[in-house]
């Protein structure tokens, strides 16, 4: 009879045993499937960008020829964009970041002496699941030898570029003003400086 009766208080704890670790197991892992599907969904969030040349947009004070040679955002690189030009939608990484470019002045073959690193004004932002264009013209660019008043591409910027695309030959940040499209030649230096505004 005692033996019947340890037998089933046996089972009984054994039983109790088991479903504990069994509960503990399945909270334990639902919390590492958990923190895996957020790390997948951080890992897998993307926007969605293109890049629009507007520097021949009729609503600003002045349409300077850049064609843009080179341009790349958030590490990828969309190409080239003549005046009116949209880009293909890229996907990218969501977060803050200049775009980074090389453009031409009247020059659509984009040849080194013509061409002059640029960025946009200021960084753009991105978020995920976002699908945005962004438009490079008068107003949202800075250049390397802007008229007397106005604040060029910051060094952090035109190295950046220096080092995308060496292929131009670029001159260090110290001696930008010396870049073949910086100095006077047959085009209206005026102008040229407008455009770099």
């Amino acid at each position: 009879m005692h033996s019947a009766i340890n037998a089933t208080n046996t089972a009984t704890a054994t039983h109790g045993l088991s479903a504990k670790l069994t509960a503990v197991f399945t909270t334990a892992l639902a919390t590492i499937l958990a923190a895996s599907a957020t790390a997948c969904t951080s890992d897998d969030e993307s926007a969605f960008v293109a890049i629009s040349n507007d520097f021949d947009n009729p609503n600003a004070a002045f349409q300077p020829p850049w064609t843009i040679c080179r341009s790349s955002y958030r590490n990828v690189e969309f190409g080239k964009l003549a005046p009116g030009d949209t880009s293909a939608e890229l996907e990218v990484d969501p977060g803050l970041d200049f775009v980074l470019m090389v453009a031409a002045w009247n020059d659509p073959t984009c040849s080194p002496n013509a061409s002059l690193p640029i960025a946009s004004k200021q960084e753009e932002e991105v978020v995920d699941g976002q699908h945005r264009t962004i438009a490079i013209g008068l107003a949202n660019h800075q250049g390397a030898c802007p008229p007397e008043g106005v604040a060029p591409i910051p060094e952090a910027q035109y190295n950046r570029i220096v080092a995308l695309w060496p292929d131009f030959g670029f001159l260090p940040y110290a001696e930008r003003l010396q870049n073949q499209q910086c100095l006077p030649n047959d085009l209206s230096s005026d102008d040229r400086k407008r455009g770099d505004e």
